[in-house]
């Protein structure tokens, strides 16, 4: 269950975060940049083993962590375009909502038994996100643009279906930190060719606002992935519960902190989502 909370709190860390870097005024994309750098360090760092590319290239997870790499600055990209062009509000349900393809991923692949009680817990997580994210005011939606909340809602939901199919092939009895190591460091080195084509940004990577903001951020995105595969490991639930749990755990305390920490304002609609929420977490783990 730790690597539960910590999963939960590491990936809301993430949208803390961001939530600063936006205040600070700091470029997300030289922060993110320097995100993968600090991640990949991390698990460096932890790994017990000889870290050696040699060693790397002939592990059966090394194929798969190079697509997973790539996909994380795609989906980045995406998620920057679609905010810009669809809405803030249909990029946040389109993210949000990812997370019913791993679980789906989870039960029709790995073929996890279905009850009735895990098919209702599942209904009232979904609901949860629903209503959580709702707004009264919302954004409008640019129609034309509605391929690209589409196309994140896939690509994220994507990444964290490669994620589970890693760690129950490869992942299930050690190579956490290698695999983490590489696969940011592939997304970090597709960032700094980003950046090198665009070269009005380069000059901004070494801001010393930039390096803190950038590497706070790594240190939670490495500590979601890392305990999320934990969690898929240890924690003795199924996956698709899992993926449940975490996504719903992180939207319950993004709108706590958005309420008691930026002020935000929370509506009826929210509030039941929040209700929601916590009896979805006790159907799924009970």
């Amino acid at each position: 269950m730790l690597n539960l909370l910590f999963a939960i709190l590491t990936s809301t860390g993430i949208f803390i975060t961001f939530k600063y870097l936006e205040k600070f005024k700091i470029d997300i994309l030289t922060a993110i940049v320097i995100n993968y750098i600090t991640a990949s360090l991390c698990g460096y760092f932890l790994t017990n083993t000889t870290f050696s590319f040699s060693n790397i290239i002939q592990q059966d997870w090394f194929s798969i962590s190079i697509l997973i790499g790539i996909l994380f600055i795609i989906v980045f990209f995406i998620i920057g375009r679609s905010t810009q062009k669809a809405g803030i509000s249909a990029t946040t349900l389109a993210s949000k909502m990812s997370f019913v393809l791993p679980l789906l991923f989870s039960i029709m692949y790995y073929q996890e038994v279905i009850t009735g009680k895990k098919i209702f817990g599942m209904i009232i997580a979904v609901s949860a996100v629903l209503f959580s994210i709702y707004k009264e005011q919302g954004d409008k939606i640019n129609r034309r643009y509605i391929w690209l909340p589409i196309l994140l809602f896939f690509g994220a939901g994507t990444v964290d279906s490669l994620v589970k199919y890693a760690q129950q092939e490869y992942l299930n009895s050690g190579g956490t930190e290698e695999f983490s190591t590489l696969l940011f460091a592939i997304a970090g080195i597709a960032g700094l060719i980003t950046l090198l084509i665009r070269k009005d940004k380069l000059r901004d990577l070494f801001q010393l606002k930039v390096l803190i903001g950038g590497s706070i951020l790594g240190l939670v995105n490495f500590g979601s992935l890392y305990f999320l595969i934990a969690s898929l490991n240890n924690s003795g639930f199924d996956s698709s519960v899992v993926f449940s749990i975490v996504n719903i755990g992180i939207v319950a305390c993004s709108v706590f902190i958005g309420l008691s920490i930026f002020g935000e304002k929370l509506n009826k609609v929210n509030i039941l989502g929040i209700l929601l929420a916590f009896i979805a977490i006790f159907i799924l783990t009970n």
